[in-house]
């Protein structure tokens, strides 16, 4: 599966959102949480509000689609 930028910030913007910035910095350090907020930034400040809009639920979409991939061969394989 392949994600643009965009996707994969947002796609860490929302585990941030879940599980919180703190957490984030536990699992990352400090100096990339905040190289991700810098290129949060950048990014909201050169994409439109539709196209935000429009990014999580394709990147949702993309991982479940991706997760459901990878399941279906184990699953036809495992009833034979």
């Amino acid at each position: 599966m392949e994600l643009t930028k965009a996707e994969k910030i947002v796609l860490v913007s929302m585990v941030t959102d879940c599980i919180g910035v703190e957490a984030l910095i536990e699992l990352c350090g400090k100096e990339a949480v905040s190289k991700l907020d810098a290129l949060a930034i950048d990014l909201a400040g050169n994409t439109t509000p539709n196209e935000m809009n429009e990014t999580g639920p394709s990147v949702v979409k993309k991982l479940a689609n991706s997760i459901l991939e990878d399941e279906l061969p184990t699953r036809l394989e495992g009833s034979e």
